[in-house]
């Protein structure tokens, strides 16, 4: 827009054909050069100009087509002045004002519309263009325009009343119109150019004045187009007048914040945009989302003021919320607590300025809680406050991610800062106030609520409660310094697959992880207070436990507590016994001491075992216990079909379980892959791959100075294409031996293993260096001499020393050291 008033005196010089009295600089032209075609021929046609004579060229606009009109230029004469300039979003304080830059940054003033889409609703008046195709009988392309009287002149028809239709309503009555005068024609009706009408930005506009819109301008095209909102104007009262009457409140906030454009109504013709002074305003600065100024509609309070804003930080002390106001009586200072509902309900005025602070970094007077709650961060600290106080319900306190069988206490000791840990049940805290699990708090205590991992509700294997989420969820998780209660986000990546086992299995991932990452700053402070003498407080658990690792050991901690800890059992856990390591120090040696015990007895308290710092409790499975052990068998078998199995059956146990084979079975191809096989083709590509790149790179730099050498990058761009390379795992293996009980043919079956056994197929496939690769059917008295003429024999590069054949079941046979190319040998195999 400010481009266009620059180029104004140009055109306007142009237009009085006095250009030898006003020659235009050559910046100013390179600006005008530079806009679209389009712009330059609607500006140019719009002041009447050849725009030859600015472009250098000999075009003449008098005798172009007419073209779409801008979606928004203002009406200027040439005794407009220079638009006045963007406001600085941002009040005296440096504080932001909301809103503001979103409408002054993005003019549109000449951004051409000539392909949009006209949605159906569009309303047809007069200044509107309709295109018209006929085609069938009679070909005609038309461009009808909507005259005076609300009517188009159809040829050989006559008038046709259309203004006051609806784009639809009028494709459809022309299409029947002509269809019915003419027989044997189709009708295309589409829109041509838009009408354009004049509308008003008044008030706090940035660049209030008329402006030329075309029909489908909505009010905040209107508003961005015309530079924005001066920071004394309204975002949340703006008005859409027409003919007196004022068609629409809008309130912009709705937009930014909720993504509501219900009430951006589109524009008619001689429509008022008039912008109002802003007459309520409240600032929010400190520890929340989006610290700015807001403007405020009527009565509101501090909680709806937070929520304008997009909520505290982690980080904000809730409980000391404080609220300066100045009025006729002098500077008052209001200090407030949100964490209650008078705080919430605090009604703010005019001018106020509302202040979140951090928390902080040594907790006075006040106790902590972090992790999965609902409101984390300080609280105050009363005599006698417990767990529950400082939770409040399970309902309203928790998240539904929360654990409920596992939490800490963290409590400084000394002046020195040291800490000790208490383990409770949340569950036993908030259901029953008057259990042990219920901690009685003391100043600066800090309360760790962890997550469970799941972040739906997986109950029933279902997404109860909830919506289902895609592959590919990136979480945020929080780890909170223990010392300071600093909060610092983090990103971990996982994927939630919904299927069965998988699902599990990722979200006990996820668990795990969110685990460590918030007991991470709590172990850091225990191996930092550790010295010699006293070790530091933690304790390993290992074996058939849902998450095994090191966690910190608590003043009350037991073996069942230690189990919570680790998220409980697994079902192969053998109670019968378990085994704690310990070390000990005698004089200047430590020995590793083991203490063997009744798992079962241990947990139920009937044989207590005390648990002392760096012990290693590790919890055995039961003998024998084996998961997963499962094959798959697939093709022509009485009954394919996955089996599980025990350790010590076999390949022949396994097919007569699935009744043998089908009399269409050929054995003798059977495939048979191999989870531990794959892994290891995995290792081995990975191995050469490094090996041929250090063998490249070696090889150029011995050859430097020589111009045949290939470049390396390419060499090693094609050594990469390894990393494509799908292991397979195949092993070869003689079917029928192992059905005839052969022992070494009869291979014992390993977790993960699939055996396909194909249909009899007589074909034999002959590849690689011959004059036609193709398929034969096999013929038992054919050699493989006979089968290389039938492709038509080799090709003058084939390397005849090195022919090969590949078997049906993945074996690979020379027949130059072999019999076969004697007819009285034996023959191929199919």
């Amino acid at each position: 827009m400010r481009l266009k008033k620059r180029l104004l005196p140009i055109l306007m010089m142009t237009l009085a054909g006095n250009l030898l009295a006003f020659t235009p600089t050559a910046e100013q032209i390179s600006q005008f050069q530079s806009l679209p075609q389009a712009q330059q021929e609607a500006l140019a046609r719009q002041y009447g100009v050849d725009l030859g004579s600015l472009t250098g060229g000999a075009t003449n606009i008098g005798s172009a087509p007419v073209q779409q009109a801008p979606v928004l230029e203002p009406v200027v004469s040439e005794a407009t002045s220079a638009p006045v300039a963007q406001a600085a979003a941002d009040d005296s304080d440096g504080v932001p004002l909301f809103g503001y830059d979103v409408l002054g940054n993005n003019s549109l003033g000449l951004t051409v519309v000539d392909n949009l889409p006209v949605p159906l609703d569009y309303q047809m008046v007069l200044g509107d263009v309709i295109s018209v195709q006929i085609f069938g009988k009679s070909n005609q392309n038309l461009s009808l325009a909507i005259d005076r009287d609300g009517s188009i002149n159809l040829p050989d028809i006559g008038p046709v009343a259309v203004a006051g239709q609806t784009f639809a309503q009028l494709r459809q009555q022309l299409n029947d119109v002509i269809k019915n005068k003419t027989i044997g024609v189709d009708v295309s009706v589409t829109m041509g150019a838009m009408r354009t009408m004049q509308v008003y930005i008044v008030g706090e506009a940035i660049q209030p004045g008329a402006y030329n819109v075309n029909g489908l301008t909505t009010i905040t095209q209107a508003l961005i187009a015309s530079g924005g909102v001066k920071k004394s104007g309204s975002l949340r009262h703006i008005k859409l007048m027409r003919k007196g009457q004022v068609i629409s409140d809008f309130d912009l906030y709705d937009l930014l914040l909720k993504g509501d454009t219900s009430k951006d109504l589109r524009l008619s013709s001689g429509d008022t945009l008039f912008i109002p002074l802003r007459d309520n305003s409240i600032t929010i600065e400190g520890q929340v989302a989006r610290p700015a100024v807001y403007e405020t509609k009527g009565d509101t309070t501090l909680g709806q003021l937070l929520s304008l804003a997009g909520g505290a930080k982690p980080q904000a002390y809730l409980s000391r919320v404080s609220v300066r106001r100045a009025s006729s009586n002098g500077l008052q200072l209001f200090t407030l607590d949100l964490a209650t509902t008078a705080g919430q309900r605090f009604k703010l005025k005019n001018g106020d300025d509302v202040n979140l602070s951090a928390a902080a970094s040594s907790l006075r007077n006040a106790v902590a809680v972090r992790g999965e709650v609902v409101r984390q961060g300080a609280l105050n600290f009363t005599p006698g406050m417990k767990v529950s106080d400082a939770i409040g319900s399970m309902d309203d306190g928790l998240k539904q991610t929360a654990d409920l069988n596992y939490a800490l206490l963290v409590r400084e000791v000394n002046a020195n800062q040291a800490i000790e840990i208490y383990q409770f049940s949340l569950l036993d805290a908030l259901t029953k106030p008057n259990s042990e699990a219920n901690l009685l708090l003391q100043e600066k205590d800090q309360i760790f609520v962890f997550d469970n991992g799941l972040e739906q509700d997986y109950w029933f294997g279902s997404y109860a409660n909830s919506k289902a989420k895609p592959s590919g969820i990136d979480k945020a998780r929080e780890t909170v310094d223990a010392e300071t209660g600093a909060v610092v986000e983090q990103n971990e990546s996982s994927t939630l697959n919904i299927a069965g086992t998988e699902v599990a299995s990722n979200a006990a991932e996820l668990r795990k992880a969110s685990r460590e990452a918030l007991l991470r700053p709590i172990m850091d402070r225990l191996k930092e207070q550790a010295s010699y003498g006293n070790p530091a407080k933690l304790i390993e658990v290992s074996g058939a436990v849902k998450f095994p690792g090191l966690y910190p050991l608590a003043k009350n901690a037991n073996v069942a507590s230690l189990l919570a800890a680790a998220g409980g059992l697994t079902q192969e856990a053998y109670l019968a016994s378990a085994e704690l390591t310990r070390r000990k120090t005698e004089g200047d040696r430590s020995a590793i001491d083991r203490i063997n015990f009744s798992l079962k007895d241990a947990i139920s308290g009937k044989y207590p075992i005390a648990l002392n710092a760096q012990d290693h409790l590790i919890i055995k499975s039961q003998p024998g216990w084996q998961e997963g052990m499962v094959v798959e068998l697939q093709g022509e078998f009485v009954f394919p079909g996955t089996y599980t199995f025990r350790r010590g059956e076999t390949l022949k146990d396994v097919v007569e379980r699935a009744g043998g084979f089908t009399e269409f079975a050929y054995p003798s191809g059977a495939v048979f892959s191999r989870d531990s096989l794959k892994r290891q083709e995995a290792e081995r590509l990975k191995f050469i791959n490094a090996q041929l790149k250090q063998e490249i790179s070696a090889m150029s730099l011995r050859r430097q100075g020589s111009t045949s050498v290939a470049d390396p990058a390419q060499a090693i761009a094609v050594v990469d294409q390894l990393d494509n390379v799908v292991p397979v795992g195949r092993l070869v293996i003689d079917l029928n031996k192992a059905m005839k009980g052969n022992n070494l043919a009869n291979l014992m079956l390993e977790k993960g293993d699939k055996l396909f056994v194909p249909a009899l197929n007589p074909v034999v496939s002959i590849v690689g260096e011959v004059q036609f690769a193709s398929n034969h059917t096999y013929n038992l008295v054919l050699t493989v001499e006979d089968y290389i003429a039938s492709a038509g024999g080799t090709k003058r590069q084939a390397d005849t020393d090195r022919i090969y054949i590949v078997k049906a079941n993945g074996s690979v046979e020379l027949p130059n050291n072999s019999f076969w190319f004697s007819r009285n040998s034996a023959p191929l195999e199919h």
